[in-house]
Formats: C-alpha cells, sequence, structure tokens
C-alpha cells in the first residue's frame, strides 16, 4: 500500500495546447479508445466461409410468400 500512495502523492503531467490541457494519462486513455474504435471498424467479423446463412428453413420467393 505504500507503493501506491507515494505514486498517487507525485503531481500529474499535463499536455497544453492553448486552451486545451489534459493529463497524459486521459491522453493515452482517449488514444487507446480511438484506435480501438478504428480497429473495430476495420478488422472484418469471423465468418464461416462456405456454410449456408441460416434464412426461415423454407423456400420463399421474394415477397415472403411461401409456395
Amino acid at each position: 500500500m505504500r507503493g501506491l500512495s507515494v505514486v498517487a502523492e507525485a503531481p500529474g503531467r499535463y499536455v497544453d495546447w492553448g486552451v486545451i490541457q489534459i493529463s497524459v494519462a486521459n491522453l493515452l486513455i482517449i488514444g487507446t479508445m480511438i484506435l480501438l474504435f478504428i480497429l473495430a471498424l476495420v478488422v472484418p467479423f469471423p465468418s464461416g466461409h462456405g456454410n449456408v446463412p441460416s434464412g426461415r428453413g423454407d423456400e420463399s420467393d421474394k415477397e415472403g410468400r411461401t409456395p
């Protein structure tokens, strides 16, 4: 517990861009969230190539009526 209190007592580091001031820890968290969001958009979903997609279970035409 002593080690954590020493870290907590240290002053935080901040990045300053004019009127914007943000702590380095928060900046790293925001950067990681943006990276994960971009990866979620780019990385494809796992798919079972060759598997038939499950439908309604019967043969139906485009309007949804069964023959």
